[in-house]
């Protein structure tokens, strides 16, 4: 396995060739980084901006706009914890406040 060539070690095992793997990765990755929104063209004939445009002159359907939305997140929390120490709850009286969702208890400091 050494001395076989790598193109006739993929043939064999119906890989297709790793140059055309890792362009195609670059292309994707490019075409997903301009539909966000997320590409910027510090050099537009060089570098990285050569992918996108060579993309873009190969097949025209990349020139269309998409329909890709931003992910938003809502790191607010929907739970409130209120914790009494062992002194507040011999100072109340009664049973405490009603609460709509869980109560725990705890004894000491686990």
């Amino acid at each position: 396995m050494l001395t076989t060539p790598t193109n006739a070690v993929e043939a064999l095992i119906c890989l297709p060739p790793l140059e055309l793997v890792v362009q195609s990765e670059a292309r994707s990755a490019a075409h997903r980084l301009w539909s966000l929104g997320s590409w910027s063209y510090l050099r537009p004939n060089g570098g990285h901006s050569s992918v996108l445009m060579q993309l873009r002159q190969q097949d025209p359907i990349f020139n269309m706009g998409v329909d890709v939305m931003r992910p938003a997140f809502k790191l607010e929390p929907k739970y409130r914890v209120t914790m009494l120490m062992g002194e507040d709850w011999m100072k109340a009286t009664g049973a405490p406040p009603a609460v709509k969702g869980l109560v725990w208890f705890t004894v000491g400091p686990r």
